[in-house]
């Protein structure tokens, strides 16, 4: 197994068994002397059907067989997996596997600890829940061999991490209503049941038309009242398997082993030399090529060798490293994961499927992503070839690997518009035969150059330094200038990131498999030589000598950048000193600007199923009801955002990504809806869509960003592009809920527009037309007409509605401001999906009177509860922000009135019996709010519009509002605000207003659409979208907001 020669041992040495059992005289395989020979050498197991015995493969989705079975016959099976590693390796590298124990890739802490913290369950950002087993398979606490200290804690070093509890026992963390006390029929024992209705007691049955929704008749963490997103964790395929298990051993992309084995004994995964380097050529699934006669060449499920080595393929990495919580370096290859939309006549069947509930089981055990069954790769055999439809694709390229079964696209260069371009930053046409090889294929420029991972990351970072860690960039030996320098000193070639040891790893003395120096200094260059062929090898480029004039690697475009001084001088040079950069290594992470693309991840959607009966992932295992499918809502390749490192990174400017964004539905057992696409809450109290600095793994050297991406341009053309990237957003990527809420004059309206199923299309939309032709076909029929639609009378018009969790906030005219519960809107027991309150308004007041309301606005329609957001813990411990004080009101424009501020923290806080709302305060100073018609929230300022024109008003204390400014407007209708641009409608049409400075905001004279009845406007990025009466939708090009067209 060792390949070093000067390592003997036997087989017995590693695997056990008995060593002096030999094979009978001219004895075959298929001979019951050979097989009984074999059984008395060998470990036998205890669940031999499980383990597809006498068959050495790696069992398909074993999980937690492991557990379960003999260390005897785990450590015959894999001498590498955790739980019998000591023994069987501890004599030589005991530190190792005691480090490997601990590390992220076995624990998961930074994914269970992430979700439990952004999903509201726990309170602790420096997590404490991790997986880890002992020898016979028990959960097992990981204690950090040393307490931490201040210092260890600064570095993100955790003291333990303890079990994941079992889902049925853990309080919930969400708000929505059916998780709110009073519950009367459903009962407190969670339900291992047949028959839904058996309530035990013909007084507690439902009431037709008004079933019981709550979840339990007792507290948290009884019967249903149970923090669902652990279901989630325990039973849903996410990052699953862990290092602690083997992989799942059925499609390209996920053939491993456990523990030591996982990454050091390589399968055979993807066909891409990039990818695999030599190991490319045995194919993508998971076959040997090994000599041993007794093992079959046409099986799945074996090693390529039976060897170990050092030298891994990124293949082997990626079967992990494929999803979000697990960092997705698809990005280092430059793939992403496919939107079912590019070349979707070649994915999605010409017939629309429908799956039989034991063929949807069958492909979501290997596949948690709904989409899946009825989409042509669920079928395993399409699956592992789907690269080979790459010549005939129009949209996209596909990637060989297909971890957990899933799709990735290929990511090339585009300009702002989406043109494909080349290497010169040429236009390549979108009907060029040759496109995709004249296009630039954004991988790392490290790939390009013949990286794989263990080209970065060597031996520390790939088993831990021994501590635990909770947080990726914490847990990394490795930092950029270690190999390139920076702007004032050459590489020392001592390691330098956040888990480097106080000396750093002297990366001199490391060596490839042939003995030769990974790095060497020949004639005033370094040299790397790579680790997969040690016959390969690059010059590294150096920072100091690309802003040295003299240097034969001079590149003036880098050198302004890096000594460019900060402030508005402009001035840049050698003369600078390096304390006063604008982009200095003490302020900025390197790849900040030398990334070409980052992964934007806009959320998912898991519906928890509970007539589904599923295995555990982890633990004992064992089939429990309720499972959830994992759907993927949009994952995007062309954001850019900045925010601030940690402290454990300095604190640094680097890009953030979205990356923890679910949305939660229910279906209980008897098929009713009871919540649907419901985001949770972070622990915090913000919006469990979380961002976090992320390095993307993209670096280049031409396509990286320019001053244009971060600073405003000389043709104010990246209004949208800055409002992206600090993080404001643009209103591109919006969840499209599967009812559009509509004002009417005298009702609101809850109009279906997406399918339930999955993927959840649009009804109409291209999406549609191929995932379900059939009802594609329908619609066609009904004239593009949508059927299904709840209503609920108001008392006047419903003039601005504004959805958040399940609350839909309504300004009603002269009835004021009313929210109705829409909590049940797609639960089809209850007879009224639409409430002013479940009960009297004694019991919950969510009206508020008003003389003429004209519109309702929330500084966000996330779902926040900004009460959580308090205390030492969240200060100190967590190193949260307050939230503004903004955050815990609603704002309605009254036309008499003028600005009304409401508290509605009351309705995040999981309690029905406080349910009243009141007015917090009304302002109309001079009644310079007259005739207000609209309200817009952004940052701390109201814009309203009104008689006087566009009022921006100053809530920096809500309490105590400020007038800010007035910009004249005639007949002042709406606005929206990008950055520093707010665009107003008045009776003449669109203009465009400047508040960059809102004290001295203005109106920009020459900006003008006209429309004879503009009414609202909503903005996505570089258009603005106007509903212009009886002229239709108006689109309008607002890239450079000054000269609207």
């Amino acid at each position: 197994m060792h390949v070093n020669t000067g390592v003997i041992l036997g087989c017995t040495d590693c695997h056990g068994g008995d060593v002096k059992v030999l094979k009978p005289q001219a004895a075959v395989p298929k001979d019951a002397s050979y097989r009984a020979a074999t059984d008395s050498a060998h470990v036998l197991p205890r669940f031999p059907k499980a383990w597809n015995f006498p068959s050495s493969a790696n069992p398909e989705r074993s999980y937690t067989l492991l557990n379960r079975e003999a260390p005897e016959f785990v450590r015959f099976v894999n001498p590498g997996d955790y739980r019998v590693a000591r023994e069987a390796c501890g004599a030589c590298h005991l530190t190792i596997i005691q480090a490997a124990e601990r590390s992220m890739m076995s624990t998961s802490a930074m994914l269970w600890g992430g979700a439990s913290y952004n999903n509201g369950i726990l309170p602790f950002k420096r997590y404490i829940v991790g997986e880890a087993y002992t020898t016979k398979g028990e959960p097992a606490t990981l204690v950090n061999p040393v307490p931490p200290t201040p210092f260890m804690t600064e570095r993100g070093i955790l003291a333990k991490l303890f079990p994941l509890p079992a889902w049925e026992t853990i309080p919930v963390g969400d708000i929505f209503r059916v998780f709110e006390r009073g519950g009367r029929v459903i009962l407190s024992q969670f339900p291992e049941i047949g028959l839904p209705n058996n309530t035990g007691a013909i007084q507690k049955l439902d009431e037709p038309g008004r079933p019981d929704i709550r979840q339990s008749n007792r507290g948290p963490g009884t019967g249903l009242r149970i923090a669902v997103p652990v279901i989630n964790i325990t039973k849903t395929r996410l990052n699953d398997p862990h290092m602690w298990f083997l992989g799942t051993n059925e499609q390209p992309g996920d053939y491993r082993s456990s523990g030591c084995s996982g990454c050091h004994a390589v399968y055979a995964n993807d066909r891409d030399p990039a990818h695999s380097g030599p190991f490319a050529a045995f194919g993508n699934t998971g076959k040997s090529q090994s000599a041993d006669p007794t093992i079959p060449r046409d099986e799945p499920g074996h090693p390529v060798k039976h060897a170990f080595i050092r030298s891994v393929p990124s293949s082997q990495c990626m079967v992990c490293h494929m999803h979000q919580p697990n960092v997705f370096v698809n990005s280092y290859y430059g793939y992403i994961m496919w939107d079912y939309e590019s070349d979707a006549p070649f994915m999605w069947p010409e017939k629309q499927r429908y799956p039989t509930i034991a063929e949807i089981r069958k492909i979501l055990d290997r596949n948690p992503e709904e989409a899946a069954i009825r989409g042509k790769w669920g079928d395993p055999e399409f699956l592992k070839e789907v690269s080979s439809l790459n010549p005939k694709l129009k949209d996209t390229q596909f990637a060989d690997y297909h971890g957990h079964g899933w799709n990735f696209r290929a990511v090339f260069k585009r300009d702002r518009h989406g043109m494909l371009l080349d290497k010169a930053g040429k236009a390549v046409a979108d009907d060029d035969p040759d496109k995709f090889k004249k296009a630039v294929h954004l991988t790392s420029i490290h790939m390009e150059l013949g990286f794989q991972c263990v080209d970065c990351h060597f031996a520390q970072d790939s088993h831990g330094n021994g501590h635990i860690y909770g947080e990726v960039a914490a847990a990394i030996e490795i930092d950029c200038a270690d190999c390139h320098g920076t702007a004032t000193r050459y590489p020392t070639l001592f390691t330098s990131g956040p888990a480097s040891q106080p000396s750093g790893t002297d990366m001199s003395l490391l060596r490839t498999q042939d003995g030769r120096k990974r790095f060497e200094w020949r004639e005033g260059k370094l040299y790397q030589r790579a680790a997969l062929d040690p016959d390969k090898e690059w010059e590294v480029k150096l920072v100091k000598d690309t802003i040295n004039p003299v240097s034969p690697n001079y590149n003036p475009k880098a050198a302004r950048a890096k000594l460019m001084a900060a402030g508005d001088s402009m001035q840049w040079g050698p003369g600078i000193d390096p304390a006063k950069y604008a982009h200095g290594d003490d302020k900025m992470t390197c790849y900040t600007c030398h990334l070409s693309w980052t992964t934007s991840c806009a959320g998912c959607h898991l519906p928890i199923q509970a007539n589904a009966r599923t295995d555990r992932l982890h633990y004992e295992g064992g089939e429990t009801r309720n499972y959830a499918t994992y759907n993927p809502q949009v994952a995007r390749d062309d954001m850019f955002q900045l925010g601030h490192h940690g402290p454990v990174k300095g604190s640094k400017i680097a890009p953030i990504r979205s990356s923890s964004a679910l949305v939660l539905s229910s279906t209980n057992i008897n098929r009713e809806r009871i919540y649907i696409q419901q985001p949770p809450i972070a622990a915090s109290g913000f919006s469990s869509q979380a961002f976090a600095p992320h390095y993307p793994h993209t670096e280049r050297t031409t396509e990286t960003k320019t001053c244009s991406d971060c600073h405003v341009s000389r043709q104010n053309d990246n209004n949208a592009i800055m409002a992206q990237l600090l993080l404001q957003g643009t209103n591109f990527v919006n969840f499209v809920g599967y009812n559009a809420w509509v004002g009417e004059e005298k009702r609101i309206a809850a109009v279906q527009v997406t399918e339930w199923e999955e993927p959840q299309a649009v009804i109409g939309s291209y999406l549609h037309q191929y995932a379900y032709p059939d009802w594609f076909a329908q619609h066609q029929k009904r004239d593009l007409r949508l059927p299904s639609i709840q209503t609920h009378d108001t008392k006047d018009a419903a003039r601005c509605l504004q959805l958040r969790g399940e609350y839909l906030y309504v300004a009603e005219g002269r009835a004021g401001m009313r929210v109705y519960d829409v909590a049940s809107i797609a639960n089809k027991g209850i007879s009224q999906k639409i409430l002013t309150a479940p009960f009297s308004p004694w019991g919950q007041n969510t009206h508020i009177a008003s003389s003429n309301a004209t519109c309702v606005a929330l500084p966000t329609n996330q779902s926040i509860a900004p009460l959580r957001n308090e205390g030492e813990l969240m200060r100190v411990a967590n190193l949260e922000q307050p939230f503004h004080p903004i955050y815990s009101y609603a704002a309605i424009s009254d036309s008499e009135e003028g600005l009304i501020l409401v508290d509605i923290n009351t309705l995040a806080d999981r309690d029905p019996q406080n349910n009243f709302l009141s007015r917090a305060i009304t302002w109309n100073e001079n009644n310079i709010l007259s005739g207000a018609r609209h309200v817009m929230l952004a940052g701390h300022f109201a814009y309203v519009s009104a008689d006087a024109g566009l009022v921006i008003v100053d809530l920096d204390d809500p309490l105590k509002p400020k007038l800010t400014a007035v910009v004249p407007l005639k007949g002042a209708r709406a606005a929206a605000l990008q950055f520093r641009y707010v665009f107003a409608l008045d009776d003449e049409g669109v203009t465009t207003i400047d508040v960059t400075d809102p004290t001295k905001a203005r109106q920009v004279g020459s900006a003008r659409v006209t429309l004879a009845d503009a009414r609202r406007i909503y903005v996505a990025r570089t258009y603005a979208y106007v509903a212009a009466g009886a002229e239709g939708l108006a689109i309008i090009d607002v890239e450079r907001p000054e000269l609207p067209k």
